[in-house]
């Protein structure tokens, strides 16, 4: 990350902000940058030659992508006008960054011994909400047999090991 793509994340997310859909507008600009990245990155070389015309670049990517939202057109517009268009996946996940933080989603991974069933699940997921203060919580489980019982809840800047096996550890350090 650079201070030019976030000074162009900020600025995408504020337009995206002003936009009455503002749910449906994200999501389209977000998959709009998506698609740029990949097809930029699958053609490096191309979207990096200095000798090839911008405007050959651009019209590429809009034959590409003929829907492409009017945000994602313009900026666009303007990363290949100023030929910074290999800032566009540290945007992309600039943007998705704000979006979170906007929306109070939280990403919490939460590793287990054992399948949850629904129940217990949802009451996991009420709990994370309560305890994160996020309206929305993207929930990555992991299974890992050798936790024994118990969990482990890991957010972005903490984590509660509440495993059998991190007692194990501890009762053998003691011995």
């Amino acid at each position: 990350m650079n201070k030019s793509s976030n000074s162009y994340a900020k600025s995408l997310f504020e337009a995206i902000k002003n936009e009455a859909k503002i749910d449906e507008s994200l999501h389209i600009v977000l998959e709009d940058l998506l698609l740029f990245s990949t097809s930029i990155e699958i053609s490096e070389k191309s979207f990096q030659n200095p000798l090839l015309p911008e405007e050959i670049k651009y019209e590429t990517l809009a034959s590409l992508f003929p829907n492409m939202a009017k945000l994602s057109h313009s900026l666009l517009k303007i990363l290949l006008e100023k030929r910074e268009i290999f800032l566009l996946p540290y945007i992309y996940q600039e943007v998705q960054k704000l979006a979170k933080e906007y929306f109070a989603i939280k990403n919490v991974k939460l590793i287990t011994s054992s399948f949850l069933d629904r129940d217990l699940s949802q009451k996991v997921l009420e709990k994370l909400r309560i305890v994160t203060k996020a309206k929305e919580i993207i929930l990555d489980i992991e299974y890992k047999e050798d936790l024994l019982s118990g969990l482990i809840i890991e957010s972005d800047s903490w984590a509660l090991d509440e495993s059998s096996l991190e007692e194990f550890k501890s009762l053998l350090k003691e011995v």
